[in-house]
């Protein structure tokens, strides 16, 4: 459980900075990926999660609709 979350956390981190530098990013977990042990040599108890597709776009980014922080969070 705990490598998958550091998995997700590396992603977001590397979309973060994507987006920083202008760069598009997308990740993706096609059903494929079960499949990515015939493509590729992965160790025991390895296997892929999914796909971190970058690339540079035409299209400006949309402007993002952000609302209060208060309306997604219950504090306790």
């Amino acid at each position: 459980w705990e490598e998958i979350a550091a998995v997700a956390m590396a992603v977001q981190n590397m979309w973060l900075c994507c987006t920083e530098m202008g760069i598009g990013s997308y990740w993706s977990s096609p059903g494929l990926i079960k499949y990515m042990d015939e493509f590729f040599t992965l160790n025991e108890g390895e296997k892929c999660l999914g796909f971190f597709y970058m690339g540079y776009s035409d299209e400006e980014p949309l402007e993002a609709e952000r609302k209060p922080i208060n309306d997604k969070v219950e504090w306790l």
